[in-house]
């Protein structure tokens, strides 16, 4: 099965090429904005993933709130032979409906593995 070790909404993600090093750099899960609807500029999801079984999976990222999907990310995480695998994406303008907490999903063959929370705040 599937399982999600970490899940982080950031600033930015980079990933050093000879060693395959993540540096995540400024986490957050909150987001301002003084008018509505919006659009933030970039952002980038990381999530860490582990299987016990090398390969390739299938799985999807959604963010939604009480109305609706506001995004859906279809996406294949590789698991090395270590049993782990990273993932991370690149978000450039994301659209903000409204002010509310937005769930985030990661799904697996159709059940939720994983759910965090990123708050929308009218400031």
């Amino acid at each position: 099965m599937l399982k999600v070790n970490s899940l982080h909404i950031c600033e930015k993600i980079i990933v050093e090429e000879k060693t395959g090093n993540v540096s995540i750099i400024n986490i957050f899960d909150n987001i301002n904005a003084q008018n509505f609807p919006a659009t933030y500029p970039k952002m980038s999801v990381f999530a860490g993933f582990e299987n016990n079984n090398p390969g390739i999976y299938d799985f999807e990222l959604i963010f939604l709130d009480e109305k609706g999907e506001i995004l859906k990310i279809q996406a294949k995480i590789n698991i090395g032979v270590n049993c782990k695998g990273n993932w991370a994406y690149n978000v450039v303008g994301y659209q903000i409906p409204r002010e509310a907490t937005q769930k985030i999903k990661l799904n697996y063959e159709g059940e939720t593995i994983y759910t965090g929370y990123l708050t929308i705040n009218n400031k």
